[in-house]
C-alpha cells in the first residue's frame, strides 16, 4: 500500500482510466495525452511511478517484453510478473506512444492482435486495465470509482482544508473566534441603539455604514481591517453620546487582544531562549 497525500487526484485518474476503458476512439496517441495529463496532476502517482522506474532500463526491458522475429513472423510478449516492474513497463509504453517514439498503429497491429477484440481494445485490456488495477491496489482505491465518488471526496478534501486553515489561524491568532464574537455583539448593540435616533442624518448613515463594515470584516476574520474601521468609528461617532461606551468597548477589546498576542510572543521567545 502507498499512502496518498491527495487521494482525490488518484481517484480522478482511476475515473479517467475507466472512461478510457469504456470509451470509443480512433487515435490512441491523442487519447493518451488526456490520460497522462490527468495522471501527472497526481503527485502521489508520479512519485510512486518514479520509484518503480528507478533502476529500470526502459529500452532493454521494452525489447525484452516485446519481440518480433521478422524471419518467422513470431511475436513474443513477455510482461513482467513483478508489480512495480510491470508499472514501469506500462509507463514506458505510454510515454513512448505519447512522444511518438513508437509508431502506435504498427505497435498495436504487431503485438495486440486478437480474434475477438480489435487491436485497440486488446491494448486497453492488456495494458491500461492492469495499470489501473495496480494503481487501485497500491493506493487502495476501488476500481469502480465513479464521478459521484470523486465529488464526495472533493467535498471531504474541501472540509479538511477548511479545518486545517482554521487550525492554522487559531494557532496564529489564539482566541480570535471569541474576540470576533464579542466585537460582533457590541456592534449589534450599537446598531440597535442607533435605531432610536429620531433624526436621520448623513453622519448617522456614516456611523451605521462603518459598524456594518466592522461586522462584515468580523465574518471575514480580517483583524487588520477591523482595527482600521474601529479607529474610523472613533471619529465619526463623536456626536452620539449614547453609544460612546460601546465604541470604547470595541477599542478596549482590540487593544486587550493585541496585548494578549504580544504577551504570547514574549512567552514564545522566552521558551526559545530556554531551549538554547
Amino acid at each position: 500500500m502507498v499512502e496518498a497525500k491527495n487521494i482525490l487526484e488518484v481517484q480522478k485518474f482511476v475515473l479517467e482510466c475507466n472512461d478510457m476503458l469504456s470509451g470509443k476512439f480512433l487515435d490512441l496517441g491523442k487519447r493518451l495525452d488526456k490520460f497522462l495529463s490527468v495522471m501527472t496532476k497526481s503527485e502521489d502517482i508520479i512519485e510512486f511511478l518514479g520509484e518503480c522506474l528507478e533502476g529500470f532500463d526502459d529500452e532493454k526491458e521494452f525489447e525484452k517484453a516485446f519481440s518480433y522475429d521478422k524471419k518467422t513472423g513470431v511475436v513474443k510478449i513477455d510482461i513482467p510478473t513483478d508489480d512495480k516492474q510491470k508499472l514501469a513497463l506500462f509507463t514506458t509504453i505510454f510515454n513512448n506512444i505519447s512522444t511518438q517514439k513508437l509508431n502506435v498503429n504498427k505497435f498495436l497491429d504487431t503485438y495486440f492482435q486478437d480474434k475477438k477484440l480489435t487491436s485497440m481494445a486488446c491494448f486497453l485490456e492488456k495494458i491500461v486495465r492492469p495499470f489501473r488495477d495496480l494503481i487501485c491496489k497500491y493506493f487502495e482505491v476501488k476500481q469502480t470509482v465513479s464521478a459521484e465518488d470523486v465529488k464526495k471526496q472533493a467535498e471531504v478534501a474541501k472540509e479538511e482544508l477548511a479545518q486545517q486553515e482554521k487550525e492554522a489561524e487559531e494557532a496564529r491568532f489564539p482566541g480570535l473566534e471569541e474576540l470576533l464574537r464579542k466585537l460582533s455583539s457590541t456592534c449589534n448593540q450599537i446598531l440597535a441603539l442607533l435605531k432610536f435616533e429620531k433624526k436621520r442624518t448623513d453622519v448617522l448613515d456614516d456611523v451605521e455604514f462603518v459598524v456594518d463594515s466592522i461586522l462584515s470584516a468580523c465574518e471575514k476574520k480580517d483583524l487588520m481591517v477591523i482595527n482600521g474601521l474601529v479607529i474610523g468609528l472613533n471619529y465619526v461617532s463623536k456626536k452620539f453620546k449614547n453609544i460612546k461606551h460601546l465604541v470604547e468597548e470595541l477599542n478596549s477589546l482590540i487593544y486587550d487582544y493585541y496585548e494578549f498576542l504580544a504577551g504570547e510572543g514574549d512567552e514564545d521567545e522566552a521558551l526559545e531562549e530556554e531551549d538554547e
